[in-house]
């Protein structure tokens, strides 16, 4: 009989990536919005019963689950709601690389937040400041949120 001792063996190791590469439809309602974003530097929400102007938009109420409304253009100027700011970003997690603030927009024609990033003035950055789209230039949009660079806080 072998004893426990006498057969211990390196134990074995692999190293492997495994990757799912995929495409996922944006659906009618943020297509729309991408669209928007990249062909028309236009910021669209949607009204839906019971939560008023929606931007990001979407398709139904969250309140009642009813089907959304009319298509409304808000402005690319908003106040913020909330912030994080992030003093030492992270290369691959997050989407700049030098410090800055993940932000809630509330934008004028509003009645909800849109998720965002402030580049810079960080340290100005306050609940209630109030911000304006950077837009990436024409023939670099691409219909990702993206397509609005960051917010700058204006004075």
């Amino acid at each position: 009989m072998i004893s426990r001792r006498e057969s211990a063996e390196a134990p074995l190791r692999q190293d492997s990536v495994m990757e799912f590469p995929y495409r996922h439809s944006t659906g009618e309602t943020i297509g729309r919005f991408l669209a928007g974003l990249q062909s028309q530097r236009k910021i669209w929400g949607r009204r839906a019963p019971g939560q008023g102007v929606v931007v990001p938009p979407q398709g139904y109420s969250d309140v009642d689950g009813s089907k959304a409304g009319e298509w409304v253009e808000v402005a690319d100027q908003g106040v913020v709601t909330a912030f994080a700011i992030v003093h030492e970003p992270i290369e691959r997690l997050h989407p700049l690389a030098s410090p800055f603030a993940f932000v809630l927009v509330k934008l004028e024609g509003a009645d909800t937040s849109l998720a965002h990033v402030v580049a810079e003035g960080i340290e100005r950055l306050r609940v209630g400041s109030r911000v304006a789209a950077v837009w990436k230039p024409d023939g670099e949009r691409i219909g990702s949120i993206r397509d609005i660079a960051s917010f700058r806080i204006v004075d």
